[in-house]
């Protein structure tokens, strides 16, 4: 029998600069060096250095910029870098001094450096218009734009605790955006329409591709087979329109938008893992800066820094302070219904006057 290597897989081995090869599995401590920089430490005392610098929401680049990041990999951090999964850019350095010069040249291409402890870690969305036919909203732009809004919180101003925000195109949030602090996702707000063609397809199939079960098989005067949505279930997700040529959205241009939720997080510190309660049902789409959605972004992270005590996230905070005090002190719109249940399987009871 062949004995098993000690530590990870050799394949993972491979993309790890020789210089932290052999303090895997032997770390001891970590902390900050400045902003954007951990020192890493081994039981020997040695010392790796992790940098980490914001990327675009969607992580896309221009072959460009990707031949400019593999340089500094290649100079600085053993010819290997990361991308997290909030699509940030890690490199690992053997020295301070790298590090730091690493940091400089990060900050010259127009990356900011930071994004850890009391500060915005993360933005980030699904591909949106890029390829999705299910898409309500232009996830991408509408991230990049509150990037460019906050991004002093990222390497300079410090908040309560940690922020982190990301943008879904529709409500199937292939984003995981309603695990972030603070959460966009697109909505239809007009129900999908059945048409003739819906003949052509695999109705049992369509029907199964609904999450709530909004779908259902009907049974024609002339005994043939049609589906039919029940309105009062449908959460607008668009899954049936990508599943079925002969169901349509009639007037997306004109009835599409995005919801703004809050108090998402994947962490299980504190009150555990919880899904984000929408706040704020329907804005619509107004490209390309979408002003309005800027505006209560901000009032809601202004509202939080400014209420919070130091380490409560955005929902340990409004657990605190209860969803009514947090209406009254951001001075949102409140809704009757209970937060408790609105997450995205609550968005048909804030449908009526959203927009349709």
């Amino acid at each position: 029998m062949t004995e098993r290597p000690e530590g990870p897989p050799r394949p993972y081995l491979n993309f790890v600069p020789d210089y932290v090869k052999d303090s895997i599995g032997k770390w001891v401590t970590h902390k900050m060096q400045e902003g954007g920089i951990i020192e890493h430490i081994d039981s020997r005392g040695k010392k790796v250095y992790t940098v980490k610098a914001a990327s675009t929401p969607n992580g896309r680049y221009s072959t460009i910029t990707m031949r400019q990041i593999t340089a500094l990999a290649r100079k600085y951090a053993g010819a290997t870098m990361r991308f997290t999964q909030g699509l940030n850019m890690e490199f690992i350095v053997g020295s301070l001094e790298k590090a730091k010069a690493l940091k400089q040249e990060l900050k010259e291409l127009g990356f900011p450096v930071g994004g850890w402890k009391e500060h915005l870690w993360s933005l980030t969305s699904c591909a949106g218009y890029f390829h999705c036919a299910l898409a309500a909203t232009d996830a991408p732009s509408v991230i990049q734009n509150i990037a460019n809004s906050l991004s002093r919180y990222f390497d300079e101003e410090e908040l309560p605790a940690k922020l982190t925000i990301a943008g879904s195109g529709c409500p199937s949030s292939c984003g995981g955006s309603f695990l972030t602090d603070i959460s966009i996702n697109g909505i239809h707000t007009e129900i999908p329409v059945i048409t003739e063609n819906v003949k052509n397809c695999d109705l049992q199939g369509t029907a199964f591709t609904c999450p709530v079960g909004a779908i259902q098989l009907k049974t024609l005067p002339d005994g043939g087979k049609t589906i039919e949505i029940r309105e009062s279930l449908c959460i607008g997700c668009g899954l049936c329109v990508g599943a079925c040529g002969g169901i349509i959205f009639q007037t997306p241009e004109k009835t599409d938008g995005h919801a703004i939720s809050i108090g998402g997080k994947a962490s299980a510190s504190r009150y555990g893992t919880t899904l984000g309660r929408i706040v704020v049902p329907f804005i619509p789409n107004e490209p390309p800066h979408y002003e309005k959605t800027i505006r209560v972004v901000e009032t809601i992270v202004e509202t939080w820094k400014k209420d919070a005590k130091k380490g409560e996230r955005i929902a340990d905070w409004v657990d605190r302070i209860g969803w009514e005090k947090f209406f009254e002190k951001s001075g949102l719109p409140f809704y009757p219904q209970s937060m408790d249940y609105l997450d995205i399987r609550g968005i048909t009871t804030l449908r009526d006057g959203s927009g349709r």
